[in-house]
């Protein structure tokens, strides 16, 4: 098709998903309002021989059809997705989420500590018209794998308006993060309820499922912290919307979802010095060294000292916000489409 024909009607997007997470239903919902799109969930009836044939077949057909390919996550479907693209003429996009560049072997943690899954990831970014990384961390660590990838960063995005804060906070300090095995090491649990027992007089709370066997080992620390489990979104923000500091001192994070909507919600940020938390958090909270509890509750104990939390609302509006991604995410689709 030429580009005179194109220009005759919508841009077509093929939409390719493995789940319906919020936050790659919200990229959905940005690009149906700019451009013709199609959905093809890869997952969605399994991981069986007869899916994945299924679902190749479906994606060809949906590849002829569009203009360019949308892939969350560089896993297997999208290195299909970029070489039909490739193909048949068309233009692909993939998103990193993070966790597919990622080499932290001390944890065992990232898909690219894996010989044949990091080929697989190079070839993705090497060959995808054009890469978005959630953050300039991700982007750095893809670059070590796929070094000639064209990676452009826009960052994911938060519903300020939706996040008002409305109750008036309280002496409590939240960390979200599976106490589970092996996430509790990952999310920084064991470092959090460290520094709780250096800071008198405040409740410390982790927010997320649970292995019983993990929490009484972290619990011989200090038996005061409390571990809800897995909440509600209603539920988690209502804990949000009441403490007055956010902790998140993970060993890695490729953005920080919920550091995002904390600070939203004016809870002040205190994290770790890892992956993009910093990125995130910039001059409206603190930064510790990782594992390093006594820095950590130095930290909180001026949380709790602070004011308010409008700076760390105002840094997520500013550059975290969902007009941002989309206007960002347009104009990626766009400049491809050109070429």
């Amino acid at each position: 098709m030429s580009r005179g024909d194109r220009t005759a009607r919508k841009t077509r997007v093929l939409f390719i998903r493995p789940s319906k997470a919020s936050f790659i239903e919200q990229d959905l919902k940005l690009l149906e309002k700019h451009y013709d799109v199609r959905t093809l969930d890869v997952f969605e009836k399994g991981r069986s021989l007869g899916n994945k044939v299924s679902v190749f077949w479906r994606m060809f057909r949906g590849v002829l059809w569009a203009d360019v390919t949308y892939s969350w996550f560089a896993e297997v479907y999208a290195l299909w997705a970029v070489r039909l693209s490739r193909l048949l003429g068309k233009q692909s996009v993939v998103v990193i989420g993070g966790y597919e560049v990622a080499q932290v072997p001390e944890i065992s943690y990232g898909s690219a500590l894996h010989p044949e899954t990091r080929e697989m990831v190079a070839k993705i970014l090497s060959k995808a018209g054009k890469s978005i990384a959630v953050s300039e961390f991700v982007k750095r660590s893809a670059r070590t794998i796929a070094p000639d990838a064209d990676i452009d960063v826009v960052y994911n995005a938060v519903d300020v308006d939706a996040l008002v804060p409305s109750e008036p906070k309280m002496e409590i300090v939240v960390t979200v993060g599976g106490a589970t095995r092996p996430r509790w090491v990952l999310k920084g649990i064991d470092i959090f309820v460290s520094a709780s027992t250096k800071v008198p007089g405040a409740k410390f709370v982790v927010i997320g499922p649970f292995d019983q066997q993990v929490v009484d080992g972290l619990q011989k620390m200090n038996q005061a912290v409390e571990f809800t489990g897995e909440l509600s979104r209603e539920r988690l923000i209502e804990w949000l919307d009441k403490a007055k500091v956010y902790c998140q001192l993970s060993r890695v994070e490729s953005f920080g979802f919920a550091l995002a909507e904390a600070m939203s919600l004016e809870c002040y940020p205190v994290v770790s010095d890892q992956g993009a938390l910093p990125e995130v958090v910039g001059e409206s909270g603190l930064i510790v060294p990782y594992g390093d509890p006594i820095a950590a509750a130095e930290a909180i104990k001026k949380g709790l000292r602070w004011v308010n939390g409008h700076d760390a609302r105002t840094r997520i509006a500013e550059r975290f916000s969902v007009d941002r991604r989309e206007k960002d995410l347009c104009r990626v689709i766009d400049s491809l489409v050109s070429r």
